[in-house]
């Protein structure tokens, strides 16, 4: 069972990284998986990858969102549908899924189904699942940032069925009915409660992710610090949450039958608590929306119960097995999800440990837990978390033994007997208060070590200590046996994330893909650039935090030795707070003041030049002692290396352009060059173009932005002059390595997976 689950989840894995739909004719090719021998295992492990794989097929072609046609886009349509799920309203907008079943856009009426995810930006009602709507909406594809390392938010939407996201268009909403259904309207009264019980904003918003599953009074700053801490488990409806209810109503149920000999006469205590725990797993479950650790946790307690019914012994890794392939026949696209893997994964390694029968169990199964889950980290561009092991050890029962069983019958009681309820919320409201300033002060003590920064000497000694150990525990018990492995996967996992630094005197050059918007990285061999920071929103959403941080940590990057900020517009000195509060930064240079707590900038002039490593940095603009502002305030900087150079031009307009050929015409000539304010008209003028003579030119551009950048006429200009063209809106993140000897063909290449879900 372990071989053929381990087959089935390889081929679903491998059907995800398609970067198209293939035919639906390509299904008949699973015929012949039938007919393979059935005696030979690498048969059985052949036909498993392969199940997996088709099966994945058929089910990406069976799930495929309806289409709803490109016409009715970015036009004002009236959808009709249902509100699912429970609305999250968060900085004065609500965001919610919706289903629509009629779209209508100028006489033009479609009927279906269609799962979208909108926003409601202002004066929105209080939205309740199951209520019925007719609705003003502008749509557009689904579409989020495509870098490295990146959170993919196209396929995460593509998981859940959304394919088209939008906003409310007032005025002409009306509510037309209410259809909700009893889970979701208990799931609103529980979330209710929780607002008006009086505990404070940070305990509710982890009180509500614990009853209910709505993790959307979760700050930013709370969200990091259980991320920072190893313990982002706990606050979400997890395996250990539904196993611990069903547990709890296993025990109390047990206990109260074994009181009536005549019913333990008819059916056996261990039988009769059986109903009642699923019952209590299922409603929790259901409470959460059935996440995939509570689907996991719901299909093994189903499996064990069923073994304690049939009297039949089953070790603990075919029971994880048979969940794994359970899951995955039912969702093919979790294996999306980082939870699953950290789900399973965790779960293995407290198999493997209690199996071992060590001495003080508690204290091993943290380690070994955060030993095992740590490559999965890595790989899934997660913080691994040096304290997390002795956090948990003092977290999780506290959470099991008391919040999450106050929060529970907090809320249960609250909605009959609020005397009752109240001072059960208000307890586990005090203990969240004083745990929460317990996670604050271990962050601020825990020595910052980035395992990706570890130099190449400290991944080979985790090789060498692999084969070490694999020499010593050869002949070991066989639960010793995996662990000489663990240090070598690590290691691999890490050589594998790793990107090469660039040799002396040659340069890597990214244009991280931000939408509307722009952020440059340019790493030499022992430094790191950052030209702007991207965008900001009133939301608070930065890609500073969602973009920039995580691909600088994924490169091993831990300081940034200069950030250029070229002007002080939001949507290029958005993220730079967030980016000098998360890595420490060197030096500031700005075209324009710009305000960043904790940290000064300088200004940004004309004729400074320095060299790193080998690479010339030269500031071309804007000129010392004159007086501009706004766009035309951008600074410019080209970086060059035997030969080849890039050229990073900002928002300047066409008055810069003109300064920049009168007074340095001949340094603008570059191998590439990041057009300036995003393919606007007012730059790139053909005089500029023909001046900078670029091989390549680069757009840094939201996809199907209001301004229509870039321009058709700047694009027809750059190619008229033989540039070649490439745009993040398309493409995602651009990255090219100059500087190396006798390379003249250099171009920015996507350098982001492209998936069948993207469009």
């Amino acid at each position: 069972m372990i071989l053929a689950a381990t087959g089935f989840a390889f081929g679903v894995i491998l059907f995800q990284q398609m970067p198209w739909l293939p035919s639906p004719g390509w299904l008949l090719l699973l015929l012949p998986v039938l007919c393979l021998p059935r005696q030979v295992p690498a048969a059985w492990l052949g036909a498993a990858v392969l199940s997996g794989f088709f099966w994945s097929f058929g089910y990406a072609l069976w799930t495929e969102p309806e289409e709803i046609p490109e016409n009715l886009l970015q036009d004002k349509l009236i959808a009709e549908g249902v509100v699912l799920g429970l609305p999250q309203a968060v900085s004065g907008q609500t965001r919610f899924y919706f289903q629509a079943r009629v779209l209508d856009a100028g006489g033009q009426r479609l009927t279906g189904s269609w799962k979208l995810r909108l926003v409601w930006y202002r004066d929105a009602p209080s939205l309740s699942p199951g209520e019925r709507w007719r609705l003003p909406l502008r749509l557009k594809l689904a579409h989020g940032y495509r870098n490295p390392g990146g959170f993919d938010y196209e396929g995460w939407l593509y998981a859940r069925g959304v394919r088209y996201t939008g906003y409310v268009k007032l005025p002409g909403a009306e509510k037309l009915g209410v259809e909700t259904g009893p889970v979701d309207a208990l799931r609103l009264q529980l979330e209710e409660y929780i607002v008006r019980a009086g505990v404070s904003d940070s305990a509710a918003g982890v009180l509500k992710a614990l009853v209910v599953g709505d993790r959307s009074g979760l700050s930013h700053d709370q969200k990091h610090l259980f991320s920072l801490t190893g313990t982002s488990h706990l606050i979400a409806i997890s395996g250990l949450h539904v196993g611990l209810v069903a547990g709890l109503v296993y025990l109390l149920f047990h206990w109260l039958w074994r009181r009536f000999p005549r019913l333990c006469g008819r059916w056996p205590a261990a039988v009769a608590a059986i109903l009642p725990a699923l019952a209590a797993a299922l409603m929790y479950a259901a409470l959460a929306g059935f996440a995939i650790p509570t689907r996991r946790a719901l299909i093994m307690l189903m499996l064990l119960y069923l073994a304690i019914l049939l009297r039949r012994h089953s070790s603990g890794l075919h029971v994880l097995s048979l969940a794994l392939v359970l899951i995955l026949i039912l969702d093919p696209l979790a294996v999306l999800s980082a939870g699953f893997w950290l789900s399973f994964a965790a779960v293995g390694a407290i198999i493997w440990m209690l199996s071992a029968g060590l001495p003080y169990p508690w204290f091993f199964l943290q380690f070994g837990i955060a030993l095992a889950l740590a490559p999965v980290l890595v790989w899934l561009d997660l913080p691994v978390s040096l304290v997390g092991p002795l956090v948990n050890m003092l977290a999780i029962p506290l959470f099991s033994l008391l919040i999450v069983p106050l929060a529970l019958a907090g809320g249960i009681f609250g909605l009959v007997f609020p005397v009752l309820g109240d001072p059960l919320l208000h307890t586990a409201g005090w203990l969240l208060d004083y745990f929460l300033l317990g996670l604050q002060w271990t962050v601020e003590r825990e020595p910052k070590v980035s395992l990706l920064a570890m130099p190449l000497a400290g991944l080979y000694g985790l090789l060498v200590l692999s084969g070490v150990l694999s020499v010593l525990f050869w002949k070991a018990r066989p639960f010793w046996r995996p662990l000489p492995f663990l240090p070598g996967i690590l290691a691999l996992v890490l050589l594998l994330h790793r990107t090469p630094v660039p040799a002396q005197g040659s340069f890597r050059f990214t244009l991280l893909d931000v939408g509307q918007g722009l952020s440059a990285v340019i790493r030499t061999a022992n430094h790191v650039l950052v030209f702007d920071t991207g965008p900001a929103f009133p939301s608070g959403f930065n890609t500073g935090d969602a973009v920039l941080l995580p691909w600088l940590k994924r490169q091993g990057v831990d300081k940034v030795d200069l950030l250029l900020l070229s002007h002080s517009d939001v949507d290029h000195v958005g993220g730079a707070a967030a980016l000098v509060q998360g890595m420490p930064v060197l030096e500031i240079l700005s075209g324009e003041p710009v305000s960043l707590k904790g940290a000064h900038a300088r200004r940004c002039r004309a004729g400074r030049l320095w060299w790193w490593d080998g690479v010339r940095f030269d500031v071309l603009y804007p000129p010392s002692g004159a007086h501009v502002e706004g766009n035309d305030a951008s600074c410019v900087l080209r970086v060059s290396s035997r030969g080849q150079s890039v050229l990073l031009t900002g928002d300047i307009e066409k008055a810069a352009e003109r300064w920049l050929l009168k007074h340095r015409k001949r340094d603008l000539r570059s191998t590439l060059v990041v057009a300036a304010h995003h393919g606007s008209s007012s730059s790139s003028t053909r005089e500029f173009i023909h001046a900078v003579a670029a091989k390549q030119v680069l757009y840094s551009a939201g996809r199907h932005n209001r301004w229509g950048f870039p321009r058709p006429d700047v694009r027809a200009r750059w190619r008229n002059a033989g540039s070649q063209e490439a745009n993040t809106a398309d493409q995602g993140a651009l990255q090219a390595l100059l500087g190396r000897h006798g390379d003249q063909s250099v171009l920015a290449r996507r350098v982001y997976h492209k998936h069948y879900w993207h469009r």
